[in-house]
């Protein structure tokens, strides 16, 4: 199945990247919402995140559960702060959701730095999740008033599906606070509700009556009529139809592991074993098929992949039989002829993590699961079937608890010509919630859309721009940083270097009044210009020009006197310090670039991607300059004496040798001493000839320790001055 945007997925997939609306992305079973996903995180330029509320969904999207992103509490949550009531039941409130989080510096970093939040398989989200996701992010971002903490949520699933699971203790509190447990009743959209998109292509079923009668079902519409002709569909003596490619839908995972066992068992060809590769991380209950696979020759098996080749063999869902079966190969045949070989697939279980190079978000995999992707088929329970393709189905929803569960079960097949039923549909079916009908018929057209575009765009645009301009979240690390040499200066090696600190606040303060007053430029050209966009871009390219030499240049400072004091000791928590600011202001560095091209592709009417950032290409440039310092450093280490005395001679004193080279004063004065005991340099030039020659008369063959030179002295005398002294009496006494 090829796969194009519609128009109303193009329109979607603009909102997402041009705006920061909340999208809820629904549509009928094969409407290609997966597709979707995929296409959005392919090409985003926003920093993104998949998750789900399932291990199985999460593996499915390629994402992570939402518990582990956010270490969310299992059971239920209140979303007040108040005493968890004494019940038979696990229930956390605003009370104690932080009691004992343990989010390292890095995980917070990546919470930070998301942009699209995409939740997958929503339909099984619970709106008191929800909030609990709500309230985590407002925390873990630090910013406690904005919904999410400010990023954008890209909501797909499909609500008339199945419900979300929630157990009768549990809801016994929940209603108090909820009127059903589907996410749209969450508070947190309530004042920011999402908008509601629907795709409308359905590209599994092509037979347009079957089509609408699925619509009809969805929406606990269908007539006497569609009951009719679905209970045609029922055939007594079904089981005979097990031979010829037909797959048993079931409601519980019981009846489904009897069938196929049995199946299996009946066989009289020889059982062959494939037992999957693991390696590193992957629970075993996320496991996609057996870990100990069992088949046999004549076995009715399940594709649960999609071939990625071109000749597209097989797909997910995709019925056929074990043609010939060997320790390491698997053919299956298709009802049609075609003989494929099983390839092996690999699932990975992955997490987020942060590039500290360019400031993105990657994924790392911390384990793999290898195995052949099939299933045995002559069964399978309406769950498991979510998002499956079957030519031919035998449905037995004697069992079904919701209407949505005989939804996703007719639904999953391609037409009504493979439709078999072993149990007829009641003629009553499951009615809708008041809530529930409201928010299904809440969806946007595509008209709507394209009209609100616009006006959502700017109000975005105006936001990030000057988000992305304020320089204050800068300005207030460097500030806490200066606050924090509060030591004593013989107790701490980190005071020495308060005055550079001091010295570099006072360079970069005047930067945050030129920020502030461009923040206002742009709040005017918003809102007073129609036509803002030529403007705002032309004038955000000026401040991007204006504004990153002056970041880069605090970013070499830092990066340059964290250099100088790597072979320094006692000093490691210092470093880090000055690599974390470096890291602030590369940040920064990088959002006013990625605004700028945001403008400049908005401006041409193009939306930007992934792609277009170059990310790889900043990390080869970070690396470089990186490498190239501490080659430049290391070169440094040999003449690192004659720079200063160079210095020197062209007339800077020590202190200004010393702001230069982000070194302390004693470091040259120790320089300098070389040159003076090579006779190279006049040591009166630097030391006072009173003072001097008082110094030499305490130094003798018995008397050059510093420290009991310096004892002797007043308090006028420094250790520089010793220093110098001792030079001189060395290049006088060579001998000794």
């Amino acid at each position: 199945m090829s796969f194009e945007l519609s128009a109303l997925a193009q329109i979607t997939a603009d909102y997402i990247n041009t705006t920061d609306r909340h999208i809820f992305l629904t549509g009928k079973a094969g409407t290609g919402k997966t597709t979707f996903l995929k296409h959005i995180v392919a090409h985003t330029h926003k920093k993104t995140v998949v998750a789900a509320p399932t291990g199985i969904a999460a593996i499915n999207a390629e994402g992570v559960t939402l518990h582990s992103l956010l270490q969310l509490p299992f059971g239920a949550f209140i979303p007040e702060r108040i005493q968890p009531p004494d019940i038979n039941a696990q229930i956390t409130t605003l009370f104690n959701l932080f009691t004992n989080l343990r989010f390292n510096a890095s995980k917070r970093n990546l919470i930070r730095e998301i942009e699209l939040l995409i939740i997958d398989e929503v339909s099984m989200l619970r709106s008191d999740l929800l909030d609990c996701i709500d309230h985590m992010l407002r925390f873990l971002r630090r910013r406690k008033n904005e919904p999410f903490g400010g990023l954008q949520v890209l909501f797909i699933g499909d609500l008339l599906q199945l419900p979300p699971v929630v157990k009768d203790t549990e809801w016994q509190v929940l209603s108090q606070y909820y009127k059903s447990s589907y996410f749209f009743e969450a508070r947190a959209l309530k004042d920011n509700p999402p908008i509601h998109v629907e795709l409308q292509k359905v590209y599994r079923q092509s037979d347009q009556n079957f089509i609408g009668l699925l619509n009809r079902f969805r929406e606990n519409r269908q007539t006497g009529d569609d009951i009719s002709l679905l209970n045609g569909r029922y055939q007594a003596d079904h089981q005979k139809l097990s031979e010829q490619g037909y797959i048993h839908l079931t409601t519980h995972n019981r009846k489904a592991d009897d069938i196929n066992s049995q199946r299996l068992k009946a066989l009289s060809t020889p059982i062959v074993s494939f037992s999957a590769n693991i390696e590193g991380d992957y629970p075993e209950h996320v496991f996609p098929t057996a870990q100990k696979m069992e088949l046999k020759e004549g076995a009715q098996v399940m594709f649960i992949k999609n071939d990625l080749s071109e000749d597209k063999l097989f797909f997910n869902g995709r019925i056929g039989h074990i043609n010939e079966l060997s320790r390491n190969k698997i053919l299956v045949t298709f009802e049609d002829g075609n003989i494929v070989e099983v390839p092996l697939h690999k699932w990975e279980n992955k997490r987020y993590s942060l590039n500290k190079e360019t400031n993105e978000i990657e994924e790392k995999i911390l384990g793999s699961f290898e195995q052949y992707p099939l299933k045995l088929a002559w069964a399978v329970t309406v769950h498991k079937s979510q998002g499956l393709t079957f030519e031919k189905a035998i449905l037995d929803l004697s069992g079904a608890f919701a209407q949505g569960q005989v939804y996703v079960a007719l639904s999953r097949l391609t037409s009504m010509e493979g439709l078999v039923l072993s149990s007829k549909i009641p003629s009553s079916g499951f009615d809708l919630s008041e809530n529930m009908k409201a928010f299904v018929a809440s969806k946007a057209s595509e008209e709507e859309l394209t009209q609100k575009l616009d006006a959502d765009r700017k109000a975005y645009l105006t936001r990030l721009t000057s988000s992305t301009f304020d320089l204050s979240e800068l300005i207030t690390s460097l500030r806490v940083h200066e606050h924090s040499f509060n030591k004593q200066e013989n107790r701490s090696l980190k005071q020495r270097y308060h005055q550079w600190t001091k010295d570099l606040l006072a360079e970069v303060l005047p930067i945050k009044e030129v920020s502030d007053g461009f923040i206002r430029q742009i709040q005017k050209i918003t809102h007073t210009d129609s036509d803002y966009l030529p403007l705002l871009t032309e004038r955000v390219a000026k401040a991007t020009g204006y504004f990153t030499p002056l970041l880069e240049k605090l970013s070499k400072d830092l990066t340059n006197h964290e250099l100088n004091l790597k072979d320094k000791s006692k000093l490691k928590t210092y470093r880090k310090e000055l690599k974390e600011l470096e890291q602030t202001a590369f940040n920064k560095s990088e959002a006013l670039r990625k605004v700028n091209l945001l403008l400049q592709f908005a401006a041409e009417s193009k939306v930007l991607t992934k792609q277009d950032l170059h990310p790889e290409d900043r990390v080869t440039t970070r690396l470089i300059k990186k490498k190239s310092s501490r080659k430049k450093q290391a070169g440094d280490k040999i003449p690192t004496a004659e720079v200063s005395y160079k210095l020197y001679k062209e007339g800077k004193s020590i202190e200004e040798i010393a702001k230069e080279r982000t070194l302390v004063t004693g470091t040259i004065e120790g320089h300098l001493s070389q040159y003076i005991q090579r006779g190279e340099l006049d040591p009166y030039e630097i030391v006072d000839k009173q003072k001097l020659d008082n110094i030499m008369t305490l130094i003798g063959p018995e008397t050059q320790g510093m420290n009991e030179i310096k004892a002797k002295l007043g308090s006028e005398y420094t250790y520089g001055d010793v220093k110098i002294a001792l030079a001189y009496y060395k290049f006088q006494n060579p001998k000794e």
